[in-house]
């Protein structure tokens, strides 16, 4: 089969191009695989190779010609595909330019058409007005039609099933198919060590949707308490690895500064490399994500196939996952994030079985398996 995916980044870090890499990177072992983006690198505002291979996927990047917000995008993408004339067109992302005009131009080589939602129904609070207005219209005059001109619709989380039918989308079309963990997160045995020194750990694009600040403000007044932050490296240390979005460096830098945490927080930069990201992981003792939305969090579930114990905000996608007390831990807000802290840092020794069912929760969402799932679904 010729398969065409269609989503907005192929060149940075974003979740959606992760779930999009790690599928296509399975399916083009045995089938001729393409990847349709905007030339955009996400997280900066530097440009993509217009056309390059990797791990045997076909990758193919178009200008911008139109903008509305961050991800709202307008590239030409439809030469290309009717050039190709593959026989599954994938979109992914809902109401975005390319998943609404994809069925369309689908057709015109009678290609089938699937799409993956990627959970769009959390963001409201963070949207502009005219943003929100443009989703609420787009709703009300498109959705329904949108949404049942696919084959299949494909939610990564239960949660939105029922915000999909509440947009009219037929029940037979929805299937959840989760995001996943690479295999080679399951090929290392979890090292659950007591060590004396504990390093906290977040993993993840850093930006004002992840919510750094709170972290730091919790993880200083937790030092507080502890009586540490007047020694240099102390008992515990944060550590923020990934990518730090163009003029957010400057926020939470400051704020490191303000809050006297250079002794104890470390900003390595972002990791690309499989292997070293594993390690980094093995590494740390806690993993805590503190984002103010979350579909379905991909840093969440691969430190809990390592058996990390987790902290997590009181998110949709958070709650997908972790079973409060059982296999992680979940907080509202700053005070209870730093209760929590304060109580796995405290009795971390006893957390072993929360670290063995965190691993044994996630184990079967390896993205071989799941880009199985999705050959299937372009077969029947």
């Amino acid at each position: 089969m010729k398969i065409v995916y269609l989503c907005e980044f192929s060149a940075g870090v974003d979740g959606v191009w992760n779930r999009v890499y790690n599928i296509a990177k399975h399916l083009a072992k045995r089938h001729e695989v393409f990847v349709f983006s905007s030339d955009i690198i996400k997280g900066s505002e530097g440009k993509a190779p217009e056309f390059e291979i990797k791990d045997g996927i076909k990758i193919y990047r178009f200008p911008v010609y139109f903008r509305l917000g961050e991800n709202a995008l307008w590239w030409n993408y439809e030469p290309k595909l009717l050039e190709i004339r593959p026989d599954i067109v994938h979109a992914h992302v809902f109401r975005h330019p390319h998943s609404t005009s994809a069925p369309k131009v689908a057709r015109k080589v009678e290609a089938r058409v699937f799409l993956t939602t990627h959970a769009p129904f959390v963001e409201h609070e963070l949207r502009s007005k005219i943003l929100n207005f443009a989703v609420s219209l787009y709703d009300q005059i498109l959705a329904r039609k949108v949404l049942n001109s696919y084959e299949k619709v494909i939610a990564i989380a239960r949660w939105e099933i029922p915000k999909l039918l509440a947009l009219a989308c037929k029940k037979e079309k929805i299937v959840h198919i989760p995001n996943g963990i690479p295999e080679e997160f399951l090929n290392h045995t979890p090292k659950f060590l007591s060590k004396k020194k504990k390093t906290v750990l977040f993993l993840g694009r850093i930006a004002p949707i992840k919510n750094v600040e709170l972290l730091l403000h919790g993880f200083k007044n937790f030092l507080d308490a502890r009586g540490e932050l007047d020694r240099n490296g102390g008992g515990v240390r944060l550590r923020l690895i990934g990518q730090m979005e163009k003029r957010y460096d400057s926020i939470i830098l400051g704020l490191i500064k303000k809050l006297d945490l250079e002794g104890h927080v470390e900003l390595p930069g972002p990791i690309y490399d499989l292997k070293k990201k594993i390690l980094e992981v093995e590494k740390a003792d806690i993993f805590v994500l503190t984002s103010k939305r979350e579909a379905s969090p991909q840093a969440l579930i691969e430190a809990m196939s390592l058996g990390k114990i987790v902290l997590s905000s009181n998110t949709a996608g958070a709650r997908e996952f972790i079973r409060d007390g059982e296999n992680g831990f979940i907080f509202k807000d700053q005070e209870e994030f730093e209760n929590k802290l304060r109580y796995v840092i405290g009795n971390y020794s006893k957390l072993s079985k929360i670290s063995k069912s965190a691993r044994e929760s996630v184990s079967k969402l390896t993205w071989g398996r799941l880009a199985e799932e999705e050959e299937k679904l372009y077969k029947k």
